[in-house]
């Protein structure tokens, strides 16, 4: 029975409190700020620097062997009297640190600060799989559709992009690649998903590359100068203008569209096939045209053998991509103005001419 009493006795005593040695560093609103601190008996020491260069000595006890508290005065480097208060709480990962302020020798509670200090070394716990900003996409092996692709894949994961897209039949894979804004888009993302060599993902990015007469060292930079050239949104607007063409399109080929909408996609369509240019020649005008007027003047993209058309604001902030398009009953293209020149565009070399519509 006595064994019995003093074993409780013994787990009703705490464990002491860790000392306060060591380094920390200010997080949140403190950051930028330094503290050590140095524990002897159950004195505190240490220094306390802010980011603006102020260093204050600190002179403090602990309140308790087990308590995790302690309190004090703070001094300015060089001083002679106590220019503010603190008292400290320990926390899991570092601890709490409340700066007083001194008037007239006292505490001066109501303009108290608080501050966290991350013990130095220590690091919170990070999960394992971090929330992802993209959206699901299809899971391979499932069927890949042109309208749900078309509509989703600015959302997804560059590597999702490059699988679904190689996933797709050879008709909508080839319906894509006969208009230029589309496939400059579709190989910009691909390029940047970094297909593994020897997959299925990569032999459909070498095809589009071949056909491009380029390789994705040298159309990334291009398309990064583009993107922060200011007219990038007019090129965005193009390319969900042509993947709009190509969705009626593929929904014209089933059946689902009556025969008088029809032949107005097919007219829409078949003057940006003939204007076909390469990703690489429309990312380097967006560039030239950007060099040609500063950020805060708003610019058309300039297109080889057509007049300049009057500019339309363009924002000069970089904006966020599209939106997928939302579900509707109606198979027609959407209202997006049709990017087509009246002129007759002269040939242009070195280029490859599209491949046939497929199936046409």
């Amino acid at each position: 029975m006595a064994a019995v009493v003093l074993f409780g006795l013994l787990m009703a005593v705490r464990a002491p409190a860790a000392e306060f040695t060591g380094g920390y560093d200010g997080i949140g609103d403190a950051a930028g700020m330094e503290l050590t601190l140095q524990q002897v008996g159950t004195r505190v020491v240490g220094r306390l620097t802010t980011p603006g260069g102020s260093v204050y000595a600190i002179n403090g006890e602990r309140a308790g062997r087990d308590t995790g508290e302690a309190q004090g005065a703070l001094r300015l480097s060089g001083g002679t009297s106590d220019a503010a208060f603190f008292h400290i709480e320990e926390r899991p990962l570092g601890l709490q640190f409340l700066f007083i302020p001194s008037s007239g020798g006292q505490p001066d509670m109501a303009s108290s600060r608080e501050f966290s200090f991350l013990k130095r070394g220590v690091r919170p716990a990070v999960p394992a799989k971090p929330e992802s900003r993209f959206l699901p996409a299809p899971p391979p092996g499932a069927r890949a559709d042109i309208p749900v692709f078309i509509d989703q894949f600015r959302r997804w994961d560059p590597r999702d992009t490059a699988r679904v897209y190689a996933s797709l039949d050879d008709r909508s894979r080839g319906l894509i690649l006969l208009y230029d804004h589309a496939t400059a888009e579709l190989m910009w993302r691909i390029c940047e998903a970094a297909p593994a060599e020897g997959s299925r993902e990569a032999a459909r990015l070498a095809e589009m590359l071949e056909r491009q007469q380029t390789d994705c060292a040298t159309y990334l930079p291009l398309v990064e100068v583009a993107r922060e050239s200011g007219v990038f949104p007019e090129f965005m607007r193009r390319a969900q203008f042509q993947f709009e063409i190509v969705r009626a399109t593929a929904l014209c080929d089933r059946g689902e569209t009556p025969t008088a909408k029809c032949a107005d996609v097919s007219a829409l369509g078949a003057p940006l096939i003939l204007r076909w240019r390469r990703a690489v020649s429309i990312m380097a005008d967006m560039a030239r045209t950007a060099a040609a007027h500063p950020r805060d003047e708003p610019a058309p993209i300039a297109t080889e053998g057509t007049e300049t058309a009057a500019p339309e604001p363009v924002p000069v902030r970089r904006v966020p991509l599209p939106a997928p398009r939302a579900q509707s009953d109606d198979a027609g293209v959407s209202d997006f103005e049709p990017d087509i020149s009246t002129r007759t565009l002269p040939v242009q070399h070195p280029m490859r001419l599209p491949l046939p519509r497929p199936g046409g």
